[in-house]
């Protein structure tokens, strides 16, 4: 715990949330609806346009409490026939450690019984929120929801408090990581933190190297334009094929 407190501490310093994603084309995302499971749980969801072949479980950085910053990536998950359900873990920046994991499990369960899956689930995640995918992995038999058939994190941050023991990640689930040597907030330690954490269960960690067209920094994944879209967005969706196909 104590190893860990540091990192929140720059996940706070960096303001890694509540920034706006920057797009050259108006969001035109469905409305969303918003589930709740308890007074500080809640969930949003964003439905398929037209036959829902999958739901993405799709878990924000620190202090994005708004999905205004992932819209664009959302309506383009809505597009290709996924539901999204965007739980709100965490209230705001005085949420514990402690409650962002019951949030995680509380808003999960939310999301889905607004939105019953009718597909198969994948769970994805930027910072801690992808830290907190991979918890939602290796415990959704003992939270009663729907397990993921894989896990998409992107520049994961270890979530200063875990189930003990952290749980099992099925071994029918993938787990992949994205990390960058660039990432000043988390580099590529959140990475290996949760793929020492679900051992032996494998994890593919694909390490990102900055190009003249995109610096791989932590705020990278909030990036709408081609080559973030490339980088972020294309192996999320081929995630998406491999579980549900077209």
């Amino acid at each position: 715990m104590r190893r860990l407190l540091p990192l929140l501490a720059l996940l706070l310093l960096a303001g890694c949330g509540g920034g706006a994603a920057t797009s050259e084309q108006p969001t035109t995302v469905q409305p969303a609806t918003t589930a709740t499971a308890t007074s500080t749980a809640t969930a949003e969801v964003f439905p398929a346009r037209g036959e829902e072949r999958a739901t993405v479980v799709l878990l924000h950085g620190w202090n994005d409490v708004s999905p205004e910053g992932y819209l664009p990536w959302i309506e383009h998950l809505n597009e290709t026939g996924v539901t999204v359900i965007y739980p709100g873990y965490q209230r705001g920046l005085l949420s514990t450690p402690s409650q962002m994991l019951a949030g995680t499990e509380a808003s999960i369960r939310a999301g889905f019984e607004q939105a019953p899956p009718q597909g198969p689930v994948v769970a994805a995640g930027y910072s801690l929120g992808a830290g907190f995918a991979v918890v939602y992995a290796a415990n959704a038999k003992a939270w009663n929801v729907p397990a993921p058939a894989a896990v998409y994190g992107v520049f994961p941050a270890m979530p200063p408090t875990v189930p003990e023991p952290f749980g099992t990640v099925p071994e029918a689930t993938g787990v992949t990581l994205l990390a960058s040597e660039d990432d000043q907030v988390v580099g590529t330690l959140g990475a290996d933190q949760l793929a020492a954490a679900i051992a032996p269960h494998p994890a593919t960690i694909d390490i990102l190297a900055s190009t003249e067209a995109i610096t791989f920094d932590h705020f990278a994944p909030k990036r709408t334009d081609a080559p973030a879209q490339t980088a972020f967005w294309e192996p999320l969706d081929q995630l998406v094929d491999q579980v549900a196909p077209r």
